[in-house]
């Protein structure tokens, strides 16, 4: 099989790249936006046309994982860079394409694959971001029939570097600094093990489906119990970390539970998500 990986150097891109080359049956490009002095890892701006297309030319891809993003400038990687990728790509191609829990703007929690997505008004930090994901679940759907959207919380664990996930990095270094770091008790998410979702992003590249799919366990866990368990994993003390109360009206536009049903993903896939 062969398998293009978009953004081969982020903490899932790294993960799946890594756990490719070690894949027999699988020969695996990866793009990074920097030079890499890895021979497999190309350079490629996707938002550049002619640089995208030389590569989709050259390695004629069967898979295509996007695990691509650009926080503020998220619209324009998917305004150009996912246009000009459905574009060169052929329609026999399988488009992976990564997506977010953040979608789910009301907070209610446990949504599966069919709830209704929403946007953020341009006031609030996330804006750009998820209106961009919004719209390019919509461009994929109508535009490329060989499709899996995966959407999933937050990302935890070591990449394919050994780095860690950067939420607990800052927050070691607070502690390390003898402070006495806040997380929510209440706001609630489905964290996802980095590896877990590599080889499950594997296994979806062989089967059949086409869709959407919520990704990671069952158990949804909030900040706080996520920090003291992740702590605990990595050796240390849990203790200073203290739980507070996000009040309803002290941020309108931050949905409390995001949390996602993957009852659909658990039943189809071979692959086990872990708890935290």
């Amino acid at each position: 099989m062969k398998m293009l990986i978009l953004g081969a150097t982020g903490f899932l891109g790294s993960m799946l790249f890594g756990l490719a080359l070690k894949t027999q049956d699988i020969f695996v490009q990866g793009t990074s936006r920097y030079a890499n002095e890895n021979r497999n890892i190309v350079q490629v701006d996707v938002t550049d046309k002619l640089s995208l297309e030389k590569v989709i030319k050259h390695l004629e891809p069967e898979v295509v994982i996007w695990s691509l993003m650009n926080g503020e400038k998220e619209d324009v990687l998917i305004d150009k860079g996912l246009i000009n990728l459905l574009t060169v790509i052929k329609k026999e191609t399988k488009l992976i394409f990564l997506s977010t829990d953040a979608l789910f703007v009301d907070g209610a929690g446990n949504y599966m694959e069919s709830a209704q997505i929403g946007s953020l008004p341009k006031e609030t930090p996330l804006h750009t971001y998820v209106n961009a994901k919004r719209n390019a679940e919509n461009i994929i759907k109508t535009r490329h029939l060989n499709h899996v959207i995966l959407r999933t919380g937050p990302l935890y664990g070591e990449d394919y570097n050994r780095n860690i996930e950067q939420r607990t990095e800052r927050m070691l270094k607070l502690l390390k600094n003898g402070e006495q770091p806040k997380a929510a008790s209440n706001l609630y998410k489905t964290f996802v093990h980095v590896e877990d979702l590599s080889k499950a992003i594997f296994e979806i590249s062989r089967n059949e489906f086409t869709g959407i799919l919520h990704m990671g366990p069952m158990q949804k866990e909030s900040y706080y119990s996520f920090y003291v368990k992740r702590l605990l994993q990595l050796g240390f003390d849990n203790h200073a970390i203290r739980a507070y109360l996000i009040e309803e009206g002290d941020n309108s536009h931050l949905p409390l539970d995001t949390s996602l049903n993957t009852q659909k993903a658990n039943h189809l896939l071979k692959t086990t998500f872990r708890n935290v």
